[in-house]
């Protein structure tokens, strides 16, 4: 045997560091090639991380909670034979073990040791039932919170950060005595610790400024009744982005980056829909690819995807990075009439949509109450003047207008 230190591999999507959430082996414990050596969190997915040799485990070099940078050493084994050819791969999946391991490319170490099929990353000491992501699971581990006795709030059932939150909390026996000055610390990690810098380098590196607009959304809900006639039943949103990526196609210019490194505008061809979704994790953008090349039933399936996805914790870095342009639903999680949405660097623009509900609205000379809903767009004034940020939300309230029309 020769001891081998496995260092944390190249995550993909320009990820430089993840947070060790949970070891999956102990020191001393004899493992085989792509058995599951830990959960990490990277600033985009939970992913496990399956070892690329057989043997003993030597050295954990990282404790949970702690952030590791990619190329530190994560782990030492006493290994027979050969580096085996593994991937990292999402939380919570069970399909086969691909062939490459990211940060060794298909050129990388070939696979020498026996290899076995992957242990899926829900088993653990419980149930398999439970659903929770690692993260979770390790949370609960800390608070002596049993998972097979939470119910499940998220989606398909799945236990959240929350749930494992209430569970721990009971009522106090008797009135506790006021604190003078208390305070309760959270540590900024993994996807939150991601969020804060993507918005400090949003806001103080873009000169960015906001526009507003209200539509008539009276197209809009006679054509959602139709599809619901149908057996189709579509929330706003795939409207929303339908309408948007129209937009687009007549000022191209929006869906476009600032290179920082040359002073440059890169104007994207595909047009990739970051869509902003709200999850017990913080805020999420997975990317909606080639929404410009998509129908309207295509867009509504492949977004509920992302966003049911995002909550639950199981899509990978792959679809949550290469957006070109954002939308942020503001009104989907109650009457908010609008905002002004925040730039996803290094994009040139964002639309928020706020709650659709009856406004009134001149038509015919007449005041008349009708649906309609505010639209908000934050642009980077480096690559949009007013003037065109104007004429690209005009003509996205045309588009948003002349639904089914």
């Amino acid at each position: 045997m020769a001891d081998q230190t496995f260092r944390l591999p190249d995550l993909g999507e320009g990820l430089t560091e993840a947070q060790l959430v949970a070891w999956r082996v102990e020191e001393g414990a004899r493992i085989d090639v792509n058995a599951p050596l830990a959960d990490v969190e990277t600033a985009k997915a939970v992913v496990v991380i399956p070892s690329p040799y057989a043997g003993v485990v030597q050295k954990l070099h990282a404790k949970p909670g702690q952030t590791v940078a990619v190329g530190a050493p994560l782990i030492t084994i006493a290994a027979e034979g050969a580096a085996a050819v593994v991937e990292p791969r999402k939380a919570d999946a069970d399909e086969p073990a691909p062939s490459t391991l990211v940060g060794y490319g298909p050129g990388g170490p070939q696979a020498g040791a026996r290899r076995r099929p992957r242990v899926s990353a829900a088993a653990s000491a419980e149930p398999a039932e439970v659903r929770a992501a690692p993260f979770v699971r390790q949370l609960a581990k800390e608070k002596g919170v049993d998972l097979a006795s939470v119910t499940g709030t998220g989606p398909g059932g799945r236990i959240t950060k929350s749930d494992v939150e209430a569970a721990t909390s009971t009522p106090a026996a008797e009135p506790a005595a006021p604190q003078v000055d208390g305070e309760r610390r959270i540590s900024v990690v993994g996807i939150r610790k991601a969020i804060a810098r993507q918005m400090v380098r949003s806001v103080s590196t873009i000169p960015q400024f906001t526009e507003f607009a209200i539509f008539d959304a009276t197209n809009l809900m006679a054509a959602r009744d139709r599809q619901k006639a149908g057996g189709a039943a579509l929330t706003p949103l795939p409207y929303f982005i339908q309408a948007m990526v129209k937009a687009v196609h007549a000022y191209p210019l929006m869906n476009s980056a600032w290179d920082e490194s040359r002073d440059e505008i890169v104007v994207k061809q595909a047009v990739n829909v970051g869509i902003a979704v709200n999850t017990a994790q913080g805020l999420l953008v997975p990317v909606l690819r080639a929404a410009d090349r998509l129908d309207l039933p295509a867009i509504a399936e492949k977004s509920a995807h992302l966003i049911g996805g995002a909550r639950a914790g199981t899509l990978g870095p792959g679809e949550m990075t290469g957006g070109t342009i954002t939308v942020t639903n503001v009104g989907a999680s109650g009457p908010v009439e609008t905002g002004t949405p925040i730039i996803n660097p290094p994009e040139c623009c964002v639309v928020g949509f706020g709650a659709i509900k009856p406004r009134p609205m001149v038509v015919n000379g007449q005041v008349v109450a009708r649906p309609g809903a505010w639209i908000s767009i934050s642009v980077d004034h480096r690559i949009v003047d007013g003037a065109l940020a104007t004429e690209f939300l005009t003509a996205l309230v045309k588009e948003l207008e002349s639904i089914g029309a």
